[in-house]
């Protein structure tokens, strides 16, 4: 072939080649739809901020340490619950389950329609004494103050509790009766992992023979225009969470004393080993929920941008390039490794016979955690040092990605929309865990998503210093709450997934 064809069919490839990129780009169209605002049910912003208040100065608090546990916060809350919202009180049917859970159930009026069931959890994390005098108001104040009403619990999670009921309140007192029933379940113990609480009571609904339409609990947010990548304020909906394993890692060595060091240490092995790990990351894909977050919101961004993701098959690596210089957008397309305890010695002149760290990995779905283990050893390499996982009952895989082609999610979208000014509305992966993992066998879909919008001011807030709510944004919360529970009844029963 001469020189002059090769270069002609060069030009042509590189032709077909633009001419695909280009047609990929005009087909990539935005899956938002324009919905009109509502209104919403009318509330008093400092009133319902009062209640929040109330709660946010018991100390329910999830700890480790089994025998701090205070009983009587719980029943002082549960109490607070009962007073607050006589209405919920006098029309739903309240369970206790597992000595500090409640289940309320409303009843519905077509009862061979699916139940929907909200959930949400009433600890908190403990807070971190050398830190008490960093926050503008005491963590269990409930201080409402300069906007917001503060405290731990503000964010994670007495808002969604409280936020729901409030809904429900309102609904009642307007004369609204579902047609399908709904369940609202808020565990006790979402912070040590939910066993005691929300587990106990997916099996009350396994037991009963109970499968709901959908869940919905925390999870993801509504970023704003300065977090989301489209620069627009966008609702992430959590269609499924990553995995958790912890691996141990163990070094043996030659002891001794320090004047006499043997060419190789325990330490300096099991550092060795860490490093590797750390250098020598899981790999990336952009794939799942987090593929589709990008098919979602990459039709609302820039042209560079939408030529990007409009073509994945071509421009996928540079893609993970640039999410990957972010740890926040990292953690989404990997499985995460993070190094968190390192353990060795005695005195300052003895060799360790023995050094141990811990691994933590975050799973991304698709990956498992003997692949995980599997690497973590191919990784390290080294016969002197045993890699483990620490304890395989705390061990679980990614959850299942939860179905968007269905009348749920639009829904969720649709109620987004409606009360956030037509914010556009995408799925997402969540990076840490919930109490939904339980609900899966008993729900069709299980999705994840506190209506809360967020700066970036704002990440450090959960779990940290200074958790806060904004008293408009939690009058939002009540507000998508009310819309959705009316949105739901509003489906045509025989619309998939329905029944």
């Amino acid at each position: 072939m001469s020189i002059k064809r090769v270069i002609t069919l060069i030009v042509c490839m590189l032709a077909v080649l633009i001419l695909v990129i280009i047609v990929n780009t005009l087909l990539f169209s935005s899956r938002q739809t324009n919905v009109e605002a509502v209104a919403g049910i009318e509330i008093d912003e400092l009133q319902v901020a009062e209640r929040l208040s109330a709660a946010i100065k018991l100390a329910t608090v999830s700890s480790q340490d089994a025998e701090s546990f205070d009983a009587g916060a719980f029943q002082k809350l549960h109490q607070l619950m009962a007073d607050a919202f006589p209405r919920v009180g006098a029309t739903l049917e309240t369970t206790t389950i597992g000595h500090h859970s409640l289940l309320y159930k409303w009843p519905g009026t077509e009862p061979a329609l699916k139940p929907v069931t909200y959930l949400a959890h009433l600890d908190v994390v403990p807070v971190d004494p050398a830190t008490e005098q960093a926050w503008a108001y005491g963590p269990f104040s409930g201080a409402i103050a300069d906007g917001y009403i503060w405290g731990r619990g503000a964010l994670d999670d007495k808002s969604s509790v409280f936020a729901l009921l409030e809904a429900v309140e309102h609904l009642i007192l307007q004369g609204f009766v579902p047609r399908r029933t709904l369940y609202f379940a808020f565990g006790h113990d979402e912070e040590l992992g939910g066993r005691a609480g929300a587990a106990m009571i997916a099996e009350y609904f396994r037991q009963r023979g109970i499968s709901s339409w959908f869940t919905l609990d925390e999870g993801m947010l509504i970023v704003d225009e300065r977090l989301s990548p489209a620069k627009q304020r966008t609702a992430i909906i959590g269609v499924a969470e990553k995995g958790y394993a912890t691996l141990r890692l163990d070094a043996d060595a030659e002891g001794g004393h320090s004047s006499l060091p043997a060419p190789q240490s325990a330490v300096g092995r099991l550092a060795k080993a860490v490093v590797a790990l750390e250098s020598e990351q899981m790999p990336s894909r952009l794939s799942g929920p987090s593929g589709a977050l990008f098919d979602y919101i990459g039709p609302e961004m820039g042209l560079l941008k939408r030529v990007l993701f409009a073509n994945r098959w071509l421009f996928e690596g540079v893609i993970l390039s640039a999410l990957e210089q972010k740890k926040s957008t990292a953690a989404m397309v990997r499985t995460t490794t993070a190094l968190t305890m390192f353990n060795a010695g005695l005195k300052e002149n003895v060799l360790p016979s023995q050094a141990r760290a811990l691994v933590n990995f975050r799973i991304l779905p698709g990956d498992d955690s003997e692949q995980v283990l599997s690497h973590a050893r191919e990784v390290v390499d080294d016969p002197a040092v045993a890699v483990n996982f620490m304890n395989t009952a705390g061990t679980r895989e990614p959850s299942k990605i939860s179905a968007i082609d269905t009348p749920a999610f639009q829904l969720l979208g649709k109620t987004v929309k409606q009360v956030f000014d037509n914010a556009l509305f995408a799925p997402g992966l969540v990076l840490a865990g919930t109490d939904t993992r339980h609900y899966e066998g008993v729900a069709d879909n299980n999705y994840r998503f506190a209506p809360i919008v967020f700066g970036p001011e704002d990440l450090t807030r959960i779990h940290g210093v200074n958790e806060r709510i904004g008293i408009q944004d939690y009058g939002l919360m009540i507000k998508f709450y009310a819309q959705l529970i009316q949105n739901v009844d509003a489906v045509s029963a025989d619309e998939r997934g329905a029944r």
